[in-house]
């Protein structure tokens, strides 16, 4: 039985969805901050990694290119919600769930703001309405910060397009150097490029589980989402490690390693 590891939120259906008809695979669901150690201690062959724990990693990855999830603009469920206007944010509680954006903000507020605010812990509060929050995933939408409170907000992946001219990738399929994944590449190719035929039809179904509105969540998985990783979607991961080096997120610039090449 292969384990593999993945989120549980909505933007991971269009990669997964069919994988519960597939009798040798064992889907195990965590926040994205967990799916590394989930990999690192054996509990899964292969995970959906965010992009930053391939540079963060203790042990040596590679990345499966068999898909992604990644925006060209607009990410819609990566954003920074503030009381104050954003280029005056000099504090922001982070999502607990996240690695790569908490990475991506950092970024983002020295590229478009020339600062670099202290990044908080959420329990790090000293309040119940802190000066600004960086939210990932489902709850950008179905626990969305009050706005009369939060006026100013940023998505993330159209600030990393501001910055960059490139797509971003949040997550990938990773592994273990070494690993022998058998034809699970070719399998989870084959789901996703079905599945893109079908965007609106697992939005439908997944929607209210997930406490979205269907018809945003079509509009999401449909627009704002991409799933390939190909040439511009490696350039832009290695865009972006290369400007984590360089702000000091990571120490050490590993080179990108792919599983079979």
């Amino acid at each position: 039985m292969t384990k593999l590891a993945t989120v549980s939120y909505l933007n991971a259906r269009p990669l997964i969805d069919g994988l519960e008809k597939e009798t040798d695979i064992e889907v195990i669901r965590r926040v994205p901050s967990r799916l590394l150690e989930t990999l690192e201690t054996g509990h899964a062959s292969i995970a959906l990694c965010p992009v930053i724990d391939f540079q963060q990693s203790v042990t040596a990855l590679e990345i499966v290119p068999a898909g992604a999830i990644g925006c060209d603009g607009p990410a819609l469920t990566v954003k920074l919600f503030a009381r104050r206007p954003i280029s005056e944010v000099d504090e922001i509680n982070i999502d607990g769930e996240s690695h790569t954006s908490v990475a991506l903000v950092g970024i983002v507020m020295r590229e478009l703001y020339g600062c670099a605010p202290i990044l908080r812990p959420p329990s790090a509060a000293d309040d119940e309405t802190p000066q600004s929050l960086l939210l990932i995933g489902d709850k950008v939408i179905t626990a969305a910060p009050d706005r009369t409170i939060y006026p100013h907000e940023l998505d993330l992946g159209a600030a990393w397009k501001e910055i960059s001219g490139k797509p971003f990738v949040f997550a990938t399929w990773m592994t273990g150097v070494g690993s022998n994944l058998g034809d699970l590449p070719r399998r989870l190719d084959r789901i996703r490029t079905a599945n893109r035929e079908h965007l609106a039809e697992i939005a439908a179904r997944h929607a209210a589980a997930s406490g979205w509105p269907e018809d945003l969540a079509v509009e999401y998985l449909s627009r704002n989402l991409r799933y390939e990783l190909g040439a511009p979607e490696l350039a832009g991961i290695d865009d972006f490690w290369r400007r984590c080096h360089e702000f000091g997120i990571i120490d050490e610039l590993r080179p990108m390693r792919l599983y079979g090449g």
